[in-house]
């Protein structure tokens, strides 16, 4: 894998006049390392959670250096581990190791040993390459601008003006180095701020300026001490897309990328604003063949409209479960309503229930123990059915049935015996058992008694029916097959 992917690397280089390219993006499950070339050196950085062990390590600086041509001395080894909380990457060595390399045609600055990250993000190569396509003649505002490589871009592509923003005095440094290396000396023209992103695009509101294409390209966290309030991308995105929208012209493309594994946009409340495209797969880079965590997704989002103001959720409960504007109750208010609910009578609730609107629907309860006049449901289903009320009302329903009728004042007649076994006697008795027309089936028992003649057994019954189907033909040539009530009987 490593040799497939060093060829394919190459090519892409020769073919983009580029010298920074991956080859090897954590494929194997068992060796979660990622190798980047960086000109002439190798960068192996281990993903693992504890690291891989000493002999695992040795190896795979073995097989870059033998399967991808890299001078061992010039292949650097780090261990990526995991932030937790709040946590942000801290330098990694106190010595570093500059180097410039090119990628498509414009020259970079990186750094190989002080962090895990070199200054050039080398998963956003063919975004970069569509802003350069796109910024001719454009107002470009570059936010976490970091070392400026989309302002080189920008800038390349013939923007009218690039603005780049970042809080860190180091990256800002950089980021003005790579402008002028590659000839863009005219600091009013591209202008590098080192501010706090907020506060900028605040003052940019105030002073109603406008931009056509703007890079939203902003760390999954970050809490620096110097920055107005902490920053959380899942949490603050839809803010920050609302105050940008302030500061776009119409039409204004907004590039908004993000390598947080479980972050989903939300479209349902952008699209009513602007126009969404997905770029995730267009500009993925050659040699990063890995996907879902760590993989970056790219939108491009196109202003079409006015944005909404987006108003997050507070949250109305403190620590501990209790609202914090509820308000204390004294002693003499709780005594006050509890003599208050004390001195409401019941018949006060009542007449309030009774002065109730009537729909007309059945209501399973309320109204219909008082059996209101020409209403469906004279009596609750609570009532007792054997009350003197109940059985009045069957009289008057019931008896005007001729015979078939069943009940009379309220009394069952029907010729059932109740003095056997269940609810109506036994079915097979003889005296106690009526067909439908009420009359008595004299060939009953009979017919259920296993006296008089014998019965022959289910399974002979069955054997008899088969013999006297007819046979096919040929059917006495074929031996019958012995069984084994066969032999018993012999």
């Amino acid at each position: 894998m490593l040799k497939k992917g060093a060829l394919e690397g190459r090519r892409y280089l020769n073919s983009s006049g580029s010298t920074a390219v991956r080859i090897y993006d954590r494929n194997i499950d068992d060796i979660p390392v990622t190798v980047e070339l960086y000109g002439p050196y190798a960068k192996i950085v281990d993903y693992s959670a504890d690291g891989l062990s000493p002999e695992d390590e040795e190896t795979v600086i073995d097989l870059v250096n033998r399967m991808v041509y890299v001078e061992r001395s010039k292949i650097i080894y780090q261990q990526r581990r995991k932030r937790e909380g709040t946590e942000q990457h801290v330098k990694q060595s106190g010595d570093a190791l500059e180097l410039t390399v090119r990628e498509g045609g414009l020259s970079f600055l990186v750094d190989l040993v002080s962090h895990i990250d070199t200054g050039l993000f080398l998963d956003q190569a063919l975004t970069r390459d569509m802003v350069r396509t796109l910024s001719f003649g454009l107002r470009v505002l570059n936010l976490f601008s970091y070392t400026g490589s989309f302002s080189v871009y920008a800038a390349a592509g013939g923007a009218e003006s690039v603005t780049s923003v970042d809080l860190s005095n180091t990256y800002c440094a950089v980021a003005r180095r790579n402008l002028q290396a590659n000839g863009f000396l005219d600091e009013d023209k591209y202008r590098v701020i080192r501010e706090d992103c907020l506060s900028f695009i605040e003052s940019e509101i105030s002073a109603k300026s406008s931009y056509d294409l703007i890079i939203f390209d902003p760390p999954s966290f970050s809490n620096s001490h110097n920055m107005k309030k902490k920053f959380d991308v899942k949490k603050d995105y839809l803010e920050w897309i609302y105050m940008l929208s302030k500061i776009m012209s119409e039409h204004a493309l907004l590039i908004f990328s993000c390598n947080l594994g479980n972050f989903a946009l939300d479209k349902q409340t952008l699209k009513q604003a602007f126009k969404i495209r997905v770029l995730t797969d267009e500009v993925r880079a050659p040699g990063f063949t890995r996907s879902g965590s760590g993989t970056v997704q790219v939108w491009m989002l196109e202003k079409t409209a006015p944005m909404k103001e987006i108003r997050k959720k507070v949250r109305k409960y403190a620590e501990g479960g209790f609202r914090k504007d509820m308000k204390k109750i004294n002693d003499n208010d709780f005594d006050a309503l509890i003599n208050s609910l004390a001195g409401e009578s019941g018949d006060e609730e009542k007449d309030r229930q009774e002065r109730r609107s009537y729909t007309g629907k059945p209501s399973y309860g309320r109204g219909r123990e008082e059996g209101r006049e020409g209403s469906r449901y004279p009596f609750s289903r609570r009532e007792d059915r054997s009350s003197d009320r109940y059985r009045e009302y069957g009289k008057d329903r019931y008896s005007s049935r001729g015979e078939r009728s069943y009940y009379r004042n309220g009394r069952s007649e029907r010729p059932y015996r109740d003095d056997g076994p269940g609810r109506y006697g036994r079915r097979d008795d003889r005296d106690g058992f009526r067909g439908r027309d009420g009359r008595a089936d004299d060939d009953y028992p009979r017919r259920r008694s296993y006296e008089g003649e014998e019965r022959k057994p289910y399974r002979e019954k069955k054997q008899d029916s088969y013999r006297s189907r007819p046979k096919a033909y040929g059917y006495d040539n074929i031996k019958r097959s012995r069984s084994r009530r066969d032999e018993d009987d012999e």
